[in-house]
């Protein structure tokens, strides 16, 4: 296919359980006129087969297999030979509805704007939760809401950092030289919003959910064993947003944004290591924790703004922010675990 309208990146690393749903889901979108690229990041399970048996089925699938380089450098492997108008991009464990891409389009096009973002649902052990967000649905949204609201929004907030429930404009990639940043495995997808954030001039949130997130266990989002998430947390809490971006706030107010979201992490990160796991042992997640609510920057985020933390909270997460200022780690296990008993 010379000239696709739709480039959708699908990074692969040892996904073979659940890489031919993903697959199937692509392929079989209502919107054809597409290229899938299928970046082979290094798999050392049955991968490869899987996607070298679809790709003598499928003549819009191009398949690239490399070294294992990580997700991030995949997804700019792709980026350099994708030759589509729009660009979209899904990870190998999820699946998409199988309009999701007509409706993406359908509203690029139609409203002329530069992304268009639609709700995820997520899939854990047979539950299901669709994220939603805070933003007036089937309306174009120009610089000033980008710079007013989704900015601080972005820094506040990790609910839009998945680039996968969006539709983005390959031209603004390319004239900014917009990539994921390489060596990071948890938050590129955040700051590669981020950077194209800055660039776009409008935006289209719609109240449809075409994205399907399958969390598994061992996957980046909960091997705790291998990622060291809080240090990600602090790299987020450091970054100079500044820098790369057009804001209007003070600096006083983006401490305040990125306060907030480094301490809902932490309430975050506090329930994943003390949920009951044997990848590692509960000494180890108690210590981490303890480590963790001690860090400098955490006491900082908290007693500056503390009032603000408590504003609209009920009794639990009341108590939770007081132990967390207060640097008791037994009240927070007594906590989370009584939560878990309740629920």
């Amino acid at each position: 296919m010379l000239n696709p309208i739709l480039s959708i990146i699908i990074p692969v690393y040892n996904a073979a359980d659940y890489l031919q749903d993903c697959i199937e889901s692509i392929i079989s979108q209502t919107f054809g006129d597409c290229e899938f690229i299928f970046i082979n990041d290094g798999s050392t399970d049955n991968s490869q087969s899987v996607l070298e048996k679809y790709l003598e089925r499928d003549s819009r699938i191009i398949l690239i297999n490399q070294k294992n380089k990580g997700v991030s450098e995949a997804r700019n492997r792709g980026l350099t030979i994708a030759k589509g108008k729009y660009i979209g991009f899904v990870d190998a464990d999820d699946w998409v509805e199988k309009e999701m891409y007509q409706i993406l389009f359908d509203e690029m096009e139609s409203s002329n704007c530069d992304l268009v973002v639609c709700n995820i649902k997520r899939n854990f052990n047979g539950t299901e939760h669709i994220s939603r967000y805070n933003f007036p649905t089937d309306k174009v949204l120009g610089l000033d809401e980008i710079q007013n609201e989704l900015l601080p929004y972005l820094i506040k907030t990790d609910d839009l950092y998945s680039s996968c429930n969006k539709l983005f404009k390959a031209s603004i990639i390319k004239e900014w030289n917009i990539i994921f940043p390489p060596k990071n495995a948890l938050s590129e997808d955040n700051i590669f919003n981020m950077l194209y954030f800055n660039k776009m001039s409008s935006f289209k949130y719609i109240d449809y959910s075409g994205y399907n997130y399958r969390e598994v266990e061992g996957s980046a989002t909960r091997n705790i064993l291998k990622k060291d998430y809080f240090q990600n947390v602090l790299q987020l809490f450091m970054f100079d947003y500044r820098f790369y971006m057009d804001l209007k706030q003070t600096d006083e107010e983006i401490f305040k944004l990125k306060s907030e979201k480094l301490i809902n992490s932490v309430i975050s990160l506090i329930h994943l290591y003390f949920h009951p796991t044997k990848q590692m042992g509960f000494v180890k997640r108690y210590s981490y924790i303890k480590a963790m609510i001690n860090n400098e920057d955490v006491q900082a985020a908290i007693k500056n703004n503390f009032g603000q933390f408590f504003e609209n909270k009920n009794k639990y997460e009341r108590f939770i922010l007081r132990s967390i200022k207060d640097k008791s780690t037994i009240k927070l296990y007594l906590a989370t675990s009584y939560s878990r008993f309740r629920n």
